[in-house]
């Protein structure tokens, strides 16, 4: 457990020469020989020490995470209640590539004295989805820098989740589109739980749904009636394979295509709709039960959205397998029409995607293809001009490449919606409220 540094080798090599000296040359050597003995023992006797107060350290971890417009705040305080302190201790977090570090430092050196406390504060930017910090481990070393332990794991990390933030100005800029253009116009009486309008008393109506301040007022029977649901079903399924993870953070598609889902979810939940998600990675398919109702389908949905997550054992080679994702999808699917949009790139298994596509739509459920046009995300000003450039040389490439994987599914005849980030909400909204029963 503990292993002599390369400089043991160079402090043993000056002790033997002192005490060559003391024996054969300068009998007066022999204390300060005797004294680099001592030394060398007692450092390793600090150390082995050192070692036991760690491995007696009671950690407490939090994690305060939320949505992704607030920072990831990870606290970790290491309590020392026994009477030997750990004065020198070399600690380092792990954490996925993708998370960035703000604030604090990922490798560093501290003390936890005797019967105290020591707090390590790491600040992440927060993501979408699941993430995971994979720990902190201490190395514990000697004053001179003559032994070291081997790394002590005192924390084993832990996984968080981010939900993706609803965004206020989409939600209004869709609630105006489809008022002024007319497309919401299902808002009719029958059987439902919002309110639609007050009418006048007719036999047979339910004595519960009568307004009696009405009666006391106008003395005059009228029943308040409900809005006609819908009750038209919506699926989303998205891809968080390592592609879509690509791009600059914080606008990724992926995460960008889960702002997208969480600010049309909301939306729908308004109107009616039934709601649910599926998660598509090389994992596999995670799907989140059937399509609900209201308030409890929005939270499936962002649930859903909570956990994707990159693939960090894949290699490039590897590939979502749709046919799979088919098999996972079908079970919760109604047996009536549904709407289905699947956010992924149509590139480079773009022969599956197409046979997934052809499937659901001969059950009878409406099919969208969801691609994300990568090359018309904001780069972080920041960055010099000359990354800058080669980024946009870059996604220049991989949008020419995505542009004929959607022009082969268009061919193909499968509906696609391919446009700028700002229309997307506008798009998906519009194909539901024009097809909607």
């Amino acid at each position: 457990m503990i292993n002599p540094t390369h400089r043991f080798s160079a402090y043993m090599a000056v002790t033997a020469l002192v005490i060559a000296v003391a024996v054969f040359i300068e009998p007066g050597a022999l204390p300060i020989a005797a004294t680099l003995l001592a030394l060398e023992i007692a450092m390793y006797f600090h150390l082995w020490l050192s070692i036991g107060a760690v491995n007696r350290l009671e950690v407490e971890a939090s994690i305060d995470a939320l949505t992704d417009r607030e920072p990831v705040v990870v606290r970790i305080r290491l309590v020392n209640r026994g009477l030997y302190p750990v004065l020198l201790a070399e600690y380092s977090l792990g954490y996925e590539p993708i998370l960035r570090l703000e604030k604090g430092c990922k490798a560093g050196i501290l003390t936890v004295p005797s019967r105290g406390v020591a707090e390590l504060v790491f600040v992440f930017g927060a993501r979408v989805g699941m993430h995971r910090i994979d720990g902190l481990t201490l190395v514990v070393r000697d004053f001179l820098g003559l032994f070291k332990s081997q790394p002590l794991v005192v924390w084993k990390g832990s996984s968080f989740r981010v939900i993706p933030s609803t965004e206020a100005t989409v939600l209004k800029r869709l609630y105006l589109y489809t008022r002024s253009s007319g497309l919401v116009r299902s808002r009719r009486p029958g059987e439902g739980i919002e309110f639609y309008d007050v009418r006048d008393y007719r036999p047979g109506d339910e004595l519960r749904r009568v307004v009696w301040r009405i009666y006391a007022t106008r003395q005059k029977l009228a029943v308040w009636e409900a809005e006609r649901e819908s009750y038209q079903a919506i699926v989303y399924v998205i891809n968080s394979s390592r592609d879509m993870w690509t791009g600059v953070p914080k606008a990724t598609p992926v995460e960008h295509s889960a702002r997208v889902i969480a600010s049309i979810a909301r939306y729908a939940a308004s109107r009616g709709y039934l709601q649910t998600a599926a998660v598509v990675n090389e994992y596999g398919t995670v799907v989140f039960g059937g399509p609900v109702y209201g308030r409890q389908g929005l939270s499936r949905v962002l649930e859903a959205l909570a956990n994707v997550s990159l693939c960090t054992l894949c290699t490039e080679e590897d590939q979502v397998n749709w046919s799979a994702a088919l098999i996972s999808i079908l079970p919760v699917l109604p047996r009536e029409r549904a709407f289905i949009f699947i956010f992924t790139k149509t590139t480079p298994n773009t022969e599956r995607l197409l046979d997934l596509v052809i499937k659901l739509s001969s059950l009878g459920h409406r099919v969208y293809v969801v691609a994300p046009i990568t090359v018309t995300y904001d780069v972080s000003h920041g960055l010099p001009q000359k990354f800058i450039d080669v980024y946009r040389a870059r996604q220049l490439e991989v949008a020419a490449e995505e542009l004929r994987g959607i022009e082969l599914l268009r061919k193909a005849g499968v509906r696609v919606i391919a446009v700028s980030p700002q229309l997307v909400a506008q798009r998906i909204v519009q194909a539901l409220e024009l097809t909607s029963a």
